[in-house]
C-alpha cells in the first residue's frame, strides 16, 4: 500500500526518517567508497605527472589527495578533472539507486532488494549524468558562438557592423546560459529522482527539468531549503552520537588502568593514515560542537609502537575512514531520499500525476503517460491483422450467401 503523503512541504521532514535506512546509507556508502577510490587514483597520477613523487603524495595526504595549494601541470589538471568527473557521475548512479529503493518504499514496497535498485541504476541511469552533460555542451556551443563573434569584431568597419546586427540576439543567448545554468542545478539536484521514478531516458529527464524549473520553481527552492535545514539537524545529530561512540571507546581502552598509553598510541597511528588538507579548518568550530575536532588534529609523523601495534593502527585508520564514509553516507541518504519527495510532490503540483500509483508496467513505458514506440507498433500492427481477418471472413460470408 503506497505511503500516504502531504503532497507538500511536510513530506519534506520525512527525508530524515527515510534517510536513516541501512540499505540506504549501505548504497550510498558503495558510491563514496567506489567514487572516492577512483578519484584517488587520478588525483594521484596527475600530481605524480605534476612533478610530484609517490612518497611525497601518501606522506602529505596518505590514501585521499585534497590537492588545493599544490600546483599542476596541464596533463595533471586533465587528470584530476577526470577523477572528479567520474567522482560525481558514480555518486550520480548510485545517487538514483537510492532513489528507487526510497520510491519503491513510498509505493509500499519496504522490502525492494539492494541488488534490484543496483541493477535498474546502472541499466536505466545513464540519463543521470547525460542530462547535466547536455545542458554543458549547449552553453560551450553558445559560449563557441560568442567567441566566433569576438573574432569577427575584430575586423575593421565589418566588425562593428556584426556587433551591432547580433547585439541583441546576443543578449539573449547570454540570458539563455543564466537559465540553463538554473536547468543544471535543478538536473544535479533531480535528474536522480526523475530516473528513479519514471525510468526516463534523457529527453525525458530534460524534458521535467525545465518543466519543474519553469512551473514550480519556487516550491523547489523552498523545498531544497527546507530539506537541507533537515538534513543539517539530522547529519549533526547522527555524527554527535558516532563521536560519543568513539569517545566511549576512547575513554574505556585508553584508560591507564586498561590498554592506557598503549591504546593512545595506537589511536594517534590510525589518526595519522587520516588526510590532511588546510582547507578543513572551516570546519573546526562545528567540528568543535559536536566533540569530532580530533578528525582536523592528524599527527603529522607516525608515532613509535612495537609492529604488532603499527599493524593495528594501520587497520585502525582504514576502519576511521569506513565510519566517516558512514557518517557521510547518511547526509547523502537523506539527499537522495528527499529530492525524491520533492519530485513526487511536484509532479503532482504541475501535472496532477500521482507517481505512487504508477504499476511496475507503466513506469517502464514512461509514467504510465506514454507507451514506447515499438508497443505502439505492435498494436497498430495486431489491430490491422484483426480487420484483416474480419474482412476476409466477411467476404467469404458474401460468397457463400450469393451461392
Amino acid at each position: 500500500m503506497p505511503m500516504k503523503l502531504h503532497y507538500n512541504y511536510k513530506d519534506v521532514f520525512r527525508a530524515a526518517r527515510l534517510g536513516f535506512s541501512a540499505k540506504k546509507i549501505w548504497v550510498q556508502f558503495l558510491g563514496l567508497l567506489i567514487g572516492t577510490a577512483v578519484y584517488s587514483i587520478f588525483t594521484y597520477l596527475g600530481l605524480i605527472l605534476s612533478g610530484y613523487t609517490i612518497k611525497e603524495v601518501w606522506t602529505k595526504f596518505h590514501y585521499i589527495p585534497i590537492p588545493f595549494e599544490e600546483s599542476f601541470t596541464v596533463y595533471g589538471w586533465i587528470f584530476l578533472g577526470i577523477g572528479l568527473f567520474l567522482f560525481v557521475v558514480i555518486n550520480l548512479i548510485f545517487g538514483v539507486a537510492v532513489s528507487k529503493i526510497t520510491y519503491e518504499q513510498l509505493k509500499g514496497d519496504d522490502f525492494y532488494e539492494v541488488k534490484k535498485a543496483l541493477s535498474f541504476a546502472f541499466k536505466e541511469g545513464r540519463a543521470v549524468y547525460l542530462a547535466p552533460i547536455v545542458l554543458i555542451i549547449l552553453v560551450a556551443i553558445i559560449l563557441l558562438g560568442g567567441v566566433i563573434i569576438g573574432l569577427l569584431g575584430k575586423i575593421p568597419w565589418f566588425g562593428e557592423l556584426v556587433l551591432l546586427l547580433l547585439s541583441i540576439p546576443s543578449l539573449f543567448a547570454c540570458a539563455f546560459i543564466v537559465y540553463l545554468f538554473f536547468a543544471f542545478v535543478v538536473a544535479m539536484y533531480l535528474s536522480a529522482a526523475i530516473v528513479a521514478t519514471t525510468a526516463s531516458d534523457t529527453f525525458d529527464t530534460l524534458f521535467e527539468v525545465f518543466s519543474t524549473l519553469n512551473d514550480q520553481n519556487w516550491r523547489f527552492i523552498g523545498y531544497e531549503a527546507l530539506l537541507y535545514g533537515v538534513k543539517f539537524i539530522a547529519f549533526s545529530i547522527f555524527a554527535w552520537a558516532i563521536g560519543r561512540t568513539l569517545w566511549i571507546i576512547h575513554t574505556v581502552l585508553g584508560a591507564s588502568w586498561l590498554m592506557g598509553a598503549k591504546y593512545q598510541a595506537i589511536e594517534k597511528g590510525a589518526l595519522h593514515y587520516f588526510t590532511y588538507s588546510s582547507s578543513f579548518y572551516f570546519l573546526d568550530p562545528y567540528l568543535s560542537f559536536l566533540k569530532l575536532s580530533a578528525i582536523l588534529e592528524v599527527p603529522p609523523d607516525m608515532p613509535t609502537m612495537p609492529l604488532p601495534s603499527a599493524i593495528l593502527a594501520f587497520i585502525f585508520g582504514i576502519l576511521f575512514y569506513f565510519v566517516v564514509f558512514t557518517v557521510l553516507s547518511f547526509w547523502g541518504a537523506m539527499h537522495w531520499a528527499g529530492n525524491t519527495l520533492i519530485f513526487v510532490t511536484l509532479e503532482k503540483k504541475k501535472d496532477d500525476i500521482d507517481l505512487l500509483e504508477i504499476t511496475e508496467e507503466e513506469e517502464l513505458t514512461g509514467g504510465g503517460v506514454t507507451a514506447p514506440t515499438e508497443q505502439i507498433e505492435e498494436e497498430k500492427a495486431a489491430g490491422e491483422e484483426t480487420k484483416g481477418d474480419v474482412e476476409g471472413e466477411r467476404e467469404e460470408g458474401e460468397k457463400e450467401g450469393e451461392g
